[in-house]
């Protein structure tokens, strides 16, 4: 009889697998946790055991996903969410689960979530000791934890077997479409019949899966759910994407069979080569009647037959590739040396001769390559495109543009004042907005060299605006939470973190309120740790155990500052101001000795105050 994958899910070793791929996959959101989850790991043992034990005894519940339109180039936008912690833990130990098996339905011609060949079921559950350290870096998940390939291997070969069958196979039409919302229209009732046929034998889980789904669906019209739609932004929803499309898949391998066509599908993105147009118009019907069938469209905007020179349009461009090989080869250098690094530079810059619409909006194909030169440039630390950069953030409210817009900008240490500057001048004029831009140009702020007053002065104004979104005034909390903040500001901060109602928001004010004093944290801290909410409740513990414990603050103090740099520094800047106000002089002493090492290391001025500021409390602390 075959083990009922449910009661594997309880298993520690697989929770603490799940739990690191959980949180790689997390950089990836399209909201940041304030604290990196670094509240979660602290504890990380009493949580997965807690997660273990309610899985077992069936009283496991999820919580609600945060949410936010995420803007494209056209002005639109699509549902972006993020799942709690606890949640893509377990979403991670699911797929790990179920993966294996459904990966073997899917045929060849089908690229993405491909579980690695080396992967075996029973490493799942082989308790590593590596497992039981929080924070491992991203190179070691991807070694020896994660089970499936990579996104930067997969892609590159379906685009060259895609090349492969028109150059040298005489396929010669192809067939593009699109689909329509994807994941907002994935059919949860299908979803959960298309497991339960590839996994008679595991109904359990299935089951369990889709509740976690059907909870997570979107609000419709009066606020009604409908069975429909998976969470946008995380592995695991890119994985039952994939397989929600196994129908497709299995229809071209016939027609493959019969016809000669050629399937290939990396996600949602399906591309079928046909040797005659019969045959490819007869994939375009078998596409669009199948998809139907999946309560899923085509747009027919975007749908078309290419031929011969067409495709190779296209597939290739040659400038792409031109910038992909420059980003690989600096890659694969662990230092590239003044002589490389002008060679690469001028080479990107002859690609941005190429780019349409750089004095309006760059759009489609321009605007892929326009994002993998901003790649390009901040891999090399290069300021060529800063003004560039910054005139299509203002103009273009695409996604994908901002967060490669922000990586740049924040390595920028020639321009950081003309960085700054245009940032508070497009929140200062921004009533066009979108929520999505305004916390994301606050988060730009917190890593310039220089933040101007004017920052201040932004991040305090949208703090006050009640009705605003959430993720901006929580952007605007840890903004503020850099600050050197007096006395009256901090009494400011307690008011506006009493007043305030979401729970994100408060969980970033408290970042500020680590400046309080020794008695007044203490105190504010016993009170989270009975907040009613459960992630306020986590982040008091995490202060809680940063106050009274010492040994693990030593714990913390190492890890703080095993390979510090400015912006980890500055991500945790609130730690260093705990840690300085714990009781126990041993834990001073550490930190201390610590932050005397760091301190002529430092460039930032705001760093710089706030770390001396920290010393000469700790060296005054010695004294008494």
């Amino acid at each position: 009889m075959p083990t009922d994958f449910y009661t594997k899910l309880s298993d520690l070793g697989l929770l603490r697998r799940a739990w690191h791929l959980a949180r790689n996959d997390s950089r990836a959101d399209f909201l940041f946790d304030p604290y990196r989850y670094a509240d979660f790991a602290f504890r990380l043992e009493d949580y997965l055991t807690g997660l273990s034990q309610s899985l077992s005894n069936g009283t496991y519940h999820p919580k609600p996903l945060l949410t936010i339109d995420v803007p494209k180039s056209s002005l639109s936008v699509r549902p972006g969410s993020v799942v709690a912690i606890e949640d893509r833990v377990v979403l991670f130990a699911i797929a790990c689960l179920i993966a294996p098996p459904l990966d073997k339905k899917l045929p060849a011609g089908v690229y993405s979530w491909r579980v690695k060949n080396n992967s075996k079921s029973k490493g799942l559950f082989e308790d590593h000791e590596i497992f039981k350290i929080p924070f491992l870096k991203r190179q070691t998940i991807q070694r020896r934890i994660e089970f499936v390939e990579p996104w930067y291997a997969a892609w590159p070969r379906f685009m060259e077997d895609l090349m492969v069958a028109y150059e040298r196979e005489g396929y010669h039409h192809l067939v593009l479409s699109d689909i329509t919302s994807y994941f907002e229209n994935v059919d949860l009732s299908l979803l959960r019949d298309l497991l339960l046929h590839h996994l008679p034998k595991q109904p359990r889980i299935v089951n369990f899966l889709c509740t976690l789904l059907e909870y997570w669906a979107w609000p419709a019209f009066h606020g009604a759910t409908a069975p429909r739609g998976i969470p946008q932004g995380n592995g695991v929803s890119s994985f039952l994407g994939n397989i929600y499309l196994l129908p497709l898949d299995q229809a071209f391998s016939t027609l493959a069979r019969r016809r000669g066509v050629k399937y290939l599908r990396y996600m949602d993105d399906v591309k079928v080569l046909a040797k005659d147009m019969s045959s490819a118009r007869e994939a375009l019907f078998l596409m669009n009647e199948r998809l139907r069938s999946l309560r899923l469209n085509i747009q027919g905007s975007k749908t078309r037959i290419l031929e011969g020179p067409e495709i190779l349009q296209e597939l290739l461009d040659s400038r792409l590739n031109a910038v992909n090989d420059i980003i690989e080869d600096v890659r694969k250098r662990k230092v590239v040396n003044p002589a490389a690094r002008s060679r690469h530079a001028a080479d990107l810059k002859k690609q941005i001769r190429s780019i349409k619409g750089r004095k309006t909006i760059v759009r489609d194909r321009d605007l892929r390559l326009f994002r993998r030169l901003i790649t390009g440039f901040t891999l090399l630390r290069h300021s060529a495109m800063v003004r560039l950069v910054l005139d299509q953030i203002e103009r273009n409210p695409d996604s994908r543009l901002l967060n490669n817009a922000i990586r740049y900008l924040r390595v920028q240490d020639r321009n950081f004042g003309k960085i700054a500057n245009r940032l508070v001048g497009f929140l200062k004029n921004g009533t066009d907005l979108f929520p999505y831009q305004k916390a994301h140009f606050l988060m730009t702020l917190r890593y310039m060299r220089n933040i101007p007053l004017e920052a201040w002065k932004e991040a305090r104004h949208e703090m006050k605006i009640r009705n605003g979104h959430w993720y901006v005034r929580q952007q605007a909390a840890m903004l503020l939470g850099l600050k050197k903040l007096g006395k009256s500001e901090v009494r400011s901060m307690q008011k506006l973190y009493g007043n305030e109602q979401h729970p994100e928001v408060k969980r970033a004010c408290f970042q500020a309120l680590a400046q309080l004093s020794r008695n007044d944290l203490e105190n504010a801290t016993r009170e989270l740790v009975f907040s009613v909410d459960t992630k306020l409740q986590r982040l008091g513990r995490f202060y809680h155990g940063l106050l009274f414990d010492p040994q693990k603050a030593k714990e913390q103090i190492k890890s703080l500052f095993n390979q510090p740099n400015e912006e980890i520094l500055l991500d945790r800047l609130y730690e260093v101001e705990v840690l300085s106000k714990v009781r126990d002089r041993g834990v001073r002493d550490a930190l201390l000795k610590r932050l005397q090492r760091l301190k002529h290391k430092l460039r930032r001025p705001i760093l710089k105050e706030r770390v001396n500021t920290i010393i000469e409390r700790l060296q005054q602390d010695d004294a008494v």
